[in-house]
């Protein structure tokens, strides 16, 4: 009896693991599809490289817009980010215990408004300013103020101006995104 339960053991772990080698094939050419799929759309990249010849110490950089479906998919291309053109808002630094944030937008900032700056139809943008850490947000119509990211101690979209130095970023308004 126990011979014959240890035949039977064996020979489904024969046939499982030729299942799984059928299996590991299959995946394998999705995989070598997927790789041609995307060797042949190319996407293109937002420029970062948006330096003034004025500017030698502040903030440069472009606002880019993404919205709808975002996850990676074998049978959809994600389009790239779009350029757009937004109001720039440079706060001294700022951290999320100062500031009032309601359905993803926020409403009100407790901390001091340095500079504001309109990025082009090319969603480029430049600001001169002291050296120091800034908190960076856009306007985004009756909503709010928009941004994206903060640090681990909770400041607001930091960046930080060093001595004679250009700081570039890319501003990515996501709000519309799903990942």
């Amino acid at each position: 009896m126990k011979i014959s339960s240890l035949i039977l053991c064996i020979c489904c772990f024969i046939t499982t693991l030729s299942f799984a080698q059928k299996a590991k094939k299959k995946v394998h050419k999705r995989v070598k599809k997927v790789k041609v799929i995307a060797k042949t759309k190319p996407q293109p990249v937002v420029q970062e490289n948006t330096k003034s010849s004025s500017t030698t110490q502040g903030i440069c950089g472009t606002i880019v817009w993404k919205s709808g479906n975002m996850m990676p998919s074998p049978d959809k291309v994600i389009l790239p980010p779009k350029p757009i053109e937004r109001e720039l808002l440079v706060y001294e630094l700022t951290n999320i215990a100062q500031a009032t944030l309601q359905d993803g937008f926020y409403k009100a900032i407790a901390s001091t408004l340095i500079k504001t700056v309109k990025s082009d139809s090319q969603g480029r943008f430049c600001v001169d300013l002291p050296e120091g850490s800034y908190s960076l947000l856009v306007r985004e119509g009756d909503k709010g103020l928009y941004a994206n990211s903060f640090d681990d101690k909770g400041n607001i979209l930091p960046v930080t101006v060093g001595k004679n130095k250009v700081s570039i970023i890319v501003f990515t308004v996501d709000y519309q995104a799903v990942y």
